[in-house]
């Protein structure tokens, strides 16, 4: 029951909603422009910040609806809860639906442990924006963000939740974000809000 459960949040973490508002609403395909990437990021810088905040914000609902329903039907088993939200990032990041070349996982990320712990998520929107203020560079943003769920929940949260999704997720999203960090060495990586 576990596996197939987690095969669903596997798959609702990937629905590709940066593709699909590209293509539905823009008739254009997000993975041929910009940092080619179907997150909120691209799309707000390649489409504009409402598109981007949609994107945002229906990623993120992924996350969201899979910790919620497994919290649901599996209060009780919290290394499952944690899992499920693992899983949902690992859809986005891996998504089937595009050859397995998806986004970064940040939103649907912030969605899963929105619902997980609360008190994480504030932690991270809070590093997350003082870090896009301080350098408008989103890469280096969501680093403190996934930094600040990690120390939270490494501190407060239940093993089994930390070791399932906060330690798991950190390592998963720090490695989407390889060519990034790859930019930032070189100086290249660029600061939102500019092309």
């Amino acid at each position: 029951m576990a596996i197939v459960w987690l095969l669903g949040a596997f798959l609702i973490g990937a629905i590709p909603w940066g593709y699909l508002v590209a293509h539905l609403h823009f008739k254009t395909d997000i993975r041929k422009h910009g940092s080619q990437n179907i997150g909120a990021t691209n799309v707000a810088r390649t489409l504009g910040m409402k598109a981007g905040l949609l994107v945002l914000l229906l990623d993120a609902l992924k996350g969201a609806v899979v910790v919620g329903m497994t919290q649901i039907y599996f209060s009780h088993v919290l290394w499952l809860v944690g899992l499920s939200g693992f899983f949902a990032i690992g859809g986005h990041v891996f998504t089937p639906f595009l050859r397995f070349r998806g986004g970064k996982g940040i939103a649907t990320g912030l969605g899963a442990i929105a619902i997980m712990s609360p008190q994480a998520a504030i932690i991270a929107v809070l590093a997350f924006g003082v870090f896009v203020v301080a350098t408008r560079i989103i890469s280096l943003a969501s680093l403190a963000g996934i930094a600040g769920v990690v120390v939270w929940m490494a501190l407060a949260a239940p093993k089994a939740e930390f070791w399932s999704f906060a330690a798991p997720a950190m390592l998963l999203t720090i490695w989407a974000h390889r060519k990034n960090w790859n930019r930032l060495v070189k100086g290249q990586e660029p600061k939102f809000g500019k092309s």
